[in-house]
């Protein structure tokens, strides 16, 4: 019962900082990522990072970026993949190269300085689509390439993660990496083959059960085996996701009761938790050692993204200010870049020496976006 407690405590602290952040004109996300840090072992220690808590997280994100499906204009995706591309690989070149610099001038040592920079490469949009549904942003062009964006970003971390990871700690091989990339091509082909034939028929089903709220419940088992196949396949659970919502809002059959039903399951209960964990885990116990190093690494993490990205869109002929939005959108780590250095931990790529900097750098920086994002729209209003 003591998570009942605790989850009962942080819905309620929502509530209270959501509508505090909504009064002071702020994105209600931001307030629930600085809760996190207050109830995590860096100030109270009231909530722990335990199983449970983790489990609601991940339900969390992965219903987060489904809505996001639901919501996103496949003809949008598809008109704007190039500068999605473009916005990806400057976004990921740019961060890479700054952050390398930076580990080296510290003087850590240049394999851990490379993995680093790996974390830093990675991108989560899951708190730029909280920011641009809120803004009523994520349909407009700049929040369809941040989407195509992420998507890439996604492929192009893990790829970079497989190929580095597997190099530095002497474990790399062609036929690895072959294999990785066929599995890759199946998932692609399994997503065609599920949104032109599987689900349309399966929402079309859907229909006629006769069971209380079938096609929400359809909608859902699609999303979650999605997620999972994605999850399996190595690449990231939320991109599963991502694809479901998307071939399930393109469907005929598809209504828009279901999102409604769908976003309330979602932020009543598991959203908000998933934002909360982000904070959990923050420590502040190297914070004075590692200052400047976090200082630093949280600066070129911040430019990184928002000028290579912002690249990316400027020579996709997007104008500066929608390019200021896409850079902006392209900031956050979050849950991408915190498991890909538990991942670096694990494999002893990433020292207990620099493993807190680099943690607490992620989160500062994932709280520190969604102003950048919330500043670039205000400039730039639909």
């Amino acid at each position: 019962m003591e998570f009942i407690t605790l989850l009962a405590l942080m819905l309620f602290l929502t509530l209270v900082v959501s509508h505090i952040f909504n009064k002071l004109n702020l994105p209600a996300v931001i307030g629930q990522l600085i809760l996190g840090v207050v109830l995590g072992k860096g100030v109270l220690n009231i909530v722990k990072s335990n199983n449970d808590v983790e489990l609601f997280a991940e339900i969390g994100v992965i219903l987060l970026m489904f809505l996001a499906g639901l919501e996103s204009d496949l003809k949008l995706l598809r008109k704007h993949l190039l500068p999605s591309i473009n916005v990806a690989i400057f976004g990921v070149i740019l961060p890479v190269a700054l952050t390398l610099l930076t580990a080296l001038i510290f003087g850590i040592n240049l394999k851990e300085s490379i993995f680093i920079s790996v974390v830093f490469a990675a991108t989560s949009v899951s708190i730029s689509v909280e920011v641009l549904k809120s803004l009523n942003y994520l349909s407009s062009a700049s929040g369809t390439v941040i989407l195509g964006a992420a998507v890439v970003d996604d492929i192009l971390a893990i790829s970079i993660l497989s190929v580095m990871s597997g190099t530095l700690t002497g474990d790399f091989s062609a036929k690895k990496l072959l294999m990785l990339l066929g599995l890759w091509v199946l998932f692609g082909v399994l997503v065609v083959v599920l949104h032109k034939w599987v689900i349309p028929q399966l929402m079309k089903l859907s229909e006629y059960v006769q069971a209380t709220h079938a096609p929400k419940i359809f909608a859902l088992v699609i999303c979650f085996v999605m997620a999972y196949i994605a999850d399996e396949v190595q690449l990231d659970a939320v991109l599963g996701a991502f694809v479901a919502g998307i071939a399930v809002s393109n469907s005929k059959d598809y209504n828009e009761k279901i999102s409604r039903n769908i976003e309330t399951v979602g932020y009543a209960i598991f959203i908000p938790i998933f934002f909360i964990s982000i904070g959990l885990n923050l420590e502040f116990t190297t914070f004075l050692k590692d200052f400047w190093l976090i200082v630093v690494m949280t600066l070129t993490g911040i430019l990184g993204k928002l000028i290579g990205s912002g690249f990316g869109a400027r020579i996709s002929g997007f104008s500066m200010r929608d390019s200021y939005v896409i850079g902006s959108g392209m900031i956050s780590r979050g849950e991408m870049a915190l498991i890909i250095a538990q991942i670096g931990f694990g494999v002893k790529l990433l020292s207990e020496e620099y493993y807190s900097a680099v943690i607490i750098s992620i989160i500062l920086i994932t709280i520190i976006a969604p102003f950048f994002l919330k500043h670039s729209i205000s400039k730039n209003p639909l």
